[in-house]
């Protein structure tokens, strides 16, 4: 059965921390783009800093749906459900969140969360949620699962990259939303000098840095690039 709590407890903080994977869910405002659900761990990776205010630290993943929704309406959800022995539990937490990129978080709130995810080269940012709802629910269909491992593949990939080369995979992966709004990068390089670019393929926008001086031609390029993507997903959803 469903219920209401009035904040985070000792006991949903707990709980959090235990999990090994949580999700996130956030939305655009344009009822023409795309609603996203994002796969996270470990529960560990998310702090309470109080009964009412979380935060997660954030890898580099492959895209940066997260970040562009709540740069532009902070709404978000969090969601952990047990998924190994014990007694079943969903539990959610809605809110709205601000993203705080790497360089600009401090170092207070870094202290908080583990060592090997915030000295990662992929450490990309955190997000921090004002929590305005906490509900938790019975969870009787979900499956028990056995924990083997976390798998190591994403740090390794960015351990071998460095900071360097993750900041270029970011540029290139994490400069726009599937739908081409605004995301990291754009909070990342210097505006007086530089620009950000989409060039879509493939059913995504990829980011490149020019310089504010690039050529009418490059941006123009990029442009209608952007416009021909957008129109094709209308064709796709009304045809």
């Amino acid at each position: 059965m469903g219920k209401v709590l009035p904040a985070i407890s000792e006991k949903e903080s707990k709980f959090i921390s235990q999990q090994k994977v949580f999700f996130v869910a956030t939305a655009p405002l344009s009822p023409n783009y795309r609603v996203n659900v994002s796969p996270k761990s470990p529960g560990s990776s998310v702090v309470i800093l109080n009964p009412h205010e979380v935060a997660y630290a954030d890898l580099t993943g492959s895209g940066s749906e997260t970040c562009s929704h709540v740069m532009e309406n902070g709404r978000m959800t969090l969601l952990f459900c047990n998924l190994e022995e014990g007694p079943p539990k969903i539990l959610r937490l809605h809110g709205y969140a601000r993203v705080i990129i790497r360089r600009d978080v401090e170092e207070d709130l870094m202290k908080k969360f583990p060592k090997a995810i915030v000295q990662s080269p992929g450490f990309r940012c955190v997000y921090r949620m004002r929590v305005d709802r906490v509900s938790s629910s019975c969870g009787y269909s979900l499956p028990i699962m056995r924990f083997d491992r976390y798998r190591e593949t994403l740090n390794e990939y960015f351990d071998k990259k460095g900071c360097d080369g993750a900041k270029q995979y970011q540029i290139e992966k994490n400069s726009f939303s599937i739908d081409g709004m605004k995301s990291l990068t754009h909070w990342n390089v210097d505006s007086s000098r530089e620009k950000v670019l989409s060039i879509s393929k493939d059913g995504y926008y990829f980011g490149k840095i020019v310089g504010k001086d690039s050529s009418m031609k490059e941006r123009l390029m990029s442009s209608v690039e952007q416009i021909v993507f957008v129109f094709s997903g209308y064709s796709n959803n009304y045809s």
